[in-house]
C-alpha cells in the first residue's frame, strides 16, 4: 500500500477519530452486557438499587449517541479516500511519460482509475479499518469479559475457533473462485456496455447492437448465476456458524448447570458474549475474500502509478521569457527500432508562420510531439530560443506554447467555459471572437447562448464547430507559440480559409506551426516544410513550391 501513504497522511486525523470511536463503541456495547449481569444478580438476590440501572441506562445512551456520531467520520473517510485516490491519478498524469500514456489508452485508463479508487477505499475501510476498529476489539473485549466471569470458558471459545477455521477453509475457497469469476464477467459486461454507449453511430449503422446485446446478455446470466451461488455459499457458512454458536451456548449452559457455580446473570452474560466473540471471525472470513479480490484491482491500479514518468515535467531550467523562435538541429527519433524522423534540421523565426506537409506517416505529427516535449529525440537538439528543450522544465515551457489537435477536447460544460475556461471576459469580446471564427450560425441555434451546455465531449456540436471553438480559445491565450495539428481538418474549404486568415492576421505577433490537412489552407504562411519518410525534401513559400516540379506539387495535385 505504498501509494496509499500520501492519502492516509492527508486524512490521518479523521481516520484516527474513526478508529477510536469504533473501538469505544465496541467496548461500551460489551461492557453494557457485563453490567447487565450485575443488575440480574442484584435482582435475583433482592439487592438491586437505582444506581446500577442509571449507569446501565447511561452506557446505552452514550453507545447510541456514539453510533450516530460515527456516521460523520465514516462518511468523511469513505468519500474522501475514494476521491483522493482519483486525485492521485490526476497528479500522476501530470508527470506521466507520453508513450506510457499511449500504451494504456484513455478508455482503459478511465476504467482502471475508477476500479482502482473504489478498490483502494474498500481495502482500507472495509478490511483494515474494520479489522482494527470493530473485529479485533470485539473479539478481544469479548474474551476478556468472558475470562472475568470464568476463565475456563475461554477454552470453549478457542475450540470453536478451530472448528470455524476448518469450515472457512473449505467454503471460502469456493467463495473466492466464484467472486473472481464474477469480477472477470463484470469487466467484460461493462466493456460491452461502455463501447455500446460510446459508439452510438458506428454500432447503429453497422447493426451491431443485436450481437452486442446477446453477448452482454450471456455475461449477465453468468453474473446472476454466480451471485446466486455466492449467496448460497454465504448462507451455508453463516448457518454452520450459527449452529456452532448455538451448540456452544448449550454446552456452556449445561456446564454451568452441572457446576452450579454461576449466577443467572453470569450465565446470561457468557452466552451473550459467546455470540460477540465469534461474530468477528465470521465477518472477517467474508471480508477477507472481498479483500483478496479488491487487491487484484488495487494491484492493477498501482501498475498505472508504477509506469514511467517524464523527468522533465518538474525538473530542469525554468523559462522566464520566450520570443517564439524554434530550431531543430540534426534531430532523429525512432520508435520500436523504426526511424520516424532522421537528421532533421530547420529554423523557425519568432512571430513567423510555418507549415509541415507530407503524406500520412511522413513524420509530421512526430515533429509536433517532439516540439511539445511529448517525445524525446534520440539524437540532435531542439531549441526554444537559446534554451535546449531537453534541459527545460516542461511545466515552465507550457506557459509559452499552446497546442490544438485534430481531436478537439470539448468538455462537458457551457460554451463560455469551453472558450475562455475560467477567465473573466466580457460577452461582447467572446461574441466578437465567435464571429471571427464563423460560429454565428451556432450562436443562433443555441437556446441559452454562451451559457448553453454543450454535453459530454461536445455532443451538441459538429466536428467543424468543435474545431472552431478550439480556435476561438487562441484569442484568449497568451502563449507565444501556437501549434495546430490538423486543427481545421473538419472544416469546409471556404470556412477553413476564412478562419485561418483571421487567426493568422489577428494573432500575427505569435509563432504559428501548422500541420496542414489541405494545402490550399497554407497559402499565406511564411514557409512550408515538405516531409517525406521523416526527412525534409523541400522548403519554401507556397508560390515557390507550387511553381517547382517537385514533391510538393505532386502532393498538391494528389489532394485536388
Amino acid at each position: 500500500m505504498k501509494y496509499a501513504k500520501e492519502v492516509l497522511k492527508q486524512n490521518g486525523r479523521m481516520i484516527l477519530f474513526y478508529l477510536l470511536i469504533g473501538i469505544a463503541i465496541q467496548f461500551l456495547d460489551l461492557y453494557s452486557v457485563t453490567f447487565y449481569q450485575k443488575i440480574l444478580d442484584a435482582f435475583q438476590f433482592h439487592t438491586l438499587t437505582l444506581l446500577p440501572l442509571i449507569v446501565y441506562g447511561v452506557l446505552l445512551v452514550v453507545s447510541t449517541l456514539l453510533g450516530y456520531v460515527e456516521n460523520y467520520p465514516e462518511q468523511q473517510v469513505k468519500n474522501k479516500l475514494y476521491l483522493d485516490f482519483k486525485l492521485q491519478a490526476l497528479k500522476k498524469l501530470k508527470t506521466m511519460d507520453y508513450l506510457e500514456y499511449q500504451k494504456i489508452g484513455t478508455g482503459r485508463l478511465t476504467q482502471k482509475v475508477e476500479d482502482g479508487s473504489t478498490a483502494c477505499r474498500d481495502v482500507l475501510v472495509d478490511f483494515w479499518f474494520k479489522l482494527f476498529r470493530q473485529l479485533l476489539p470485539t473479539a478481544l473485549f469479548s474474551l476478556w469479559f468472558i475470562s472475568r466471569v470464568k476463565v475456563e470458558y475461554v477454552f470453549f471459545v478457542f475450540v470453536g475457533y478451530i472448528f470455524v477455521f476448518l469450515i472457512s477453509n473449505l467454503l471460502l475457497k469456493r467463495l473466492y473462485a466464484l467472486k473472481e469469476k464474477i469480477l472477470v464477467n463484470q469487466e467484460f459486461f461493462q466493456r460491452h456496455l461502455v463501447r455500446g454507449f460510446m459508439e452510438f453511430v458506428v454500432f447503429r449503422t453497422n447493426k451491431k447492437y443485436d450481437s452486442e446485446y446477446e453477448v452482454a446478455k450471456g455475461e449477465a446470466k453468468s453474473i446472476v448465476d454466480a451471485k446466486t451461488k455466492i449467496k448460497l455459499v454465504h448462507e451455508l457458512f453463516f448457518s454452520l456458524f450459527s449452529l456452532l454458536v448455538n451448540v456452544l451456548q448449550v454446552v456452556v449452559l449445561g456446564y454451568a448447570v452441572l457446576q452450579s457455580d454461576l449466577s443467572v446473570g453470569a450465565v446470561v452474560t457468557v452466552i451473550a458474549l459467546l455470540g460477540k466473540a465469534y461474530e468477528p471471525i465470521a465477518i472477517f472470513n467474508v471480508e477477507y475474500v472481498d479483500y483478496k479480490l479488491n487487491k487484484m484491482s488495487v494491484d492493477k491500479y498501482y501498475e498505472f502509478f508504477d509506469s514511467l514518468d517524464d523527468p522533465m515535467m518538474a525538473s530542469g531550467k525554468k523559462l522566464s521569457r520566450v520570443k517564439g523562435d524554434v530550431s531543430f538541429s540534426h534531430v532523429s527519433f525512432s520508435y520500436s527500432d523504426k526511424p520516424l524522423v532522421s537528421d532533421l534540421s530547420f529554423e523557425i523565426p519568432a512571430k513567423s508562420s510555418v507549415a509541415f506537409v507530407g503524406e500520412s506517416g511522413a513524420g509530421k505529427s512526430t515533429v509536433i510531439k517532439l516540439l511539445m516535449g511529448f517525445l524525446k529525440p534520440s539524437d540532435g537538439v531542439i531549441r526554444i530560443g537559446d534554451a535546449d528543450l531537453s534541459e527545460v522544465s516542461l511545466n515552465s515551457y507550457y506557459d509559452y506554447v499552446t497546442y490544438v489537435s485534430q481531436e478537439v477536447p470539448i468538455f462537458d460544460g457551457t460554451l463560455r467555459e469551453n472558450v475562455v475556461f475560467d477567465k473573466k471576459v466580457s460577452d461582447e469580446k467572446i461574441m466578437e471572437v465567435l464571429h471571427d471564427v464563423c460560429l454565428d450560425s451556432l450562436m443562433e441555434r443555441l437556446e441559452d447562448g454562451l451559457e448553453t451546455q454543450l454535453g459530454e465531449r461536445g455532443v451538441r456540436l459538429s466536428g467543424g464547430e468543435k474545431q472552431r471553438v478550439a480556435l476561438a480559445r487562441l484569442f484568449f491565450d497568451e502563449a507565444q507559440i501556437v501549434v495546430l495539428d490538423e486543427a481545421t481538418s473538419a472544416l469546409d474549404n471556404i470556412t477553413e480559409k476564412a478562419v485561418m486568415k483571421k487567426v493568422l492576421e489577428d494573432l500575427s505577433g505569435k509563432t504559428f506551426i501548422i500541420i496542414a490537412h489541405r494545402l490550399e489552407s497554407i497559402k499565406d504562411v511564411d514557409q512550408i516544410f515538405v516531409l517525406r519518410d521523416g526527412a525534409i525534401v523541400e522548403s519554401g513559400d507556397y508560390k515557390d513550391l507550387i511553381e517547382k516540379d517537385g514533391y510538393f506539387k505532386k502532393l498538391y495535385h494528389s489532394k485536388v
